[in-house]
């Protein structure tokens, strides 16, 4: 696991936990949540880091605070692998929000996984043609 895969993962956490329109969480009210579940400090700078992968590595009891954080799978940052199917379905959430999807749902069976990546590849391209057309910014925010 690399710090940009990491940092990717991190951030689509971000992008993930706030409604159409609404502003990301801040990187100080997640230290702030980490720190008081750690019992330790971890700033705000640190949060940075790790979205934007230039953290010097973080240890796996950070990760797994700040995935509990969001909700997500304890393991969601740590496990890349083995957690793909979160990211597919984060991806796809985040898409089919910024596309004004009324809802989504995720159902198994034969084909799924191929039949997720498809749709999140098509709903990413008709958030970029919204914001080509200028109707949403690029954090998903409408204009």
């Amino acid at each position: 696991m690399t710090a940009a895969e990491v940092a990717t993962r991190v951030d689509r956490l971000f992008q993930l936990a706030h409604e159409f329109g609404q502003s990301e969480r801040s990187a100080q009210s997640v230290a702030a949540a980490v720190s008081a579940d750690l019992g330790t400090e971890i700033t705000a700078d640190d949060i940075i880091a790790l979205r934007s992968g230039t953290h010097p590595g973080a240890g796996d009891d950070l990760l797994a605070a700040i995935a509990r954080e969001f909700s997500a799978p304890e393991n969601y940052l740590i496990d890349l692998p083995g957690t793909a199917n979160y990211d597919l379905q984060f991806r796809a959430l985040i898409a089919a929000r910024d596309a004004k999807l009324n809802g989504i749902c995720f159902r198994g069976g034969d084909g799924a996984q191929s039949s997720l990546e498809s749709l999140v590849t098509e709903l990413e391209a008709l958030v970029d043609e919204h914001r080509r057309r200028g109707s949403i910014t690029s954090d998903g925010t409408p204009v």
